[in-house]
């Protein structure tokens, strides 16, 4: 008997090959690199030889909201709706959050076997280099060496994580949470330390604003 895999398995194992823990990846490709590695799967019943984007959508959907929050994003309008309604395009894409990090860590072995499909190389590479320049930081150096008495304004912390310093919570949000889902996958315990840290001290700053 073949090993059991998920549809919406599949679908979170493609997104992170494609580097949904470095940006948002749009539907349209997950959708065709679904089809390449399993297109029994993720294909048209009557017509086979194309991919089924609602297939990965709605996999990518449960991914989001009914098993642990594992991607964040959604699938935005095409261009014929949009065209239709003469509305504009709504936002597409789709990544990795931490949860979503960490599934990945607990269970590549396993899928890489069933799917005989690995990541490449250079999305590893890629993931080293962000995180790079997170080590290489002053602000990051500041925190290695007196973690307890750590106290970042949110002026540094700005210019770290590339935010506006009267940004809203929900965007140092999307900052911290995509730099804590490529932490994972290395995994880096100190940057991830680091990042909780700012997380928590922006968190307090915004009360007192």
């Amino acid at each position: 008997m073949a090993p059991k895999i998920l549809n919406w398995e599949i679908v979170v194992y493609i997104l992170h090959t494609l580097g949904g823990g470095l940006r948002f990846i749009p539907t349209e490709d997950i959708a065709k690199k679904c089809f390449e590695i399993a297109p029994d799967l993720f294909s048209w019943i009557k017509y086979p030889e194309y991919p089924d984007k609602d297939v990965v959508r709605h996999a990518l959907i449960r991914a989001r909201d009914e098993v642990g929050a594992l991607v964040r994003g959604r699938a935005g309008r095409g261009k014929g709706h949009a065209a239709r309604s003469n509305a504009d395009p709504a936002l597409d894409g789709w990544s990795l959050t931490a949860e979503g990090a960490k599934w990945i860590l607990e269970h590549k072995s396993r899928l890489e076997k069933i799917l005989k499909f690995r990541e490449p190389a250079s999305h590893r590479q890629e993931l080293l280099q962000k995180l790079d320049r997170i080590r290489r930081h002053p602000l990051f150096r500041h925190f290695l060496e007196q973690p307890e008495g750590f106290a970042p304004s949110l002026g540094e912390m700005a210019e770290l994580f590339r935010c506006r310093v009267d940004s809203e919570l929900g965007t140092w949000e999307k900052r911290f949470e995509m730099i804590i889902s490529q932490a994972q996958m290395i995994p880096d315990p100190k940057i991830l330390q680091f990042v909780d840290h700012c997380r928590a001290t922006v968190k307090e700053q915004s009360k007192g604003s």
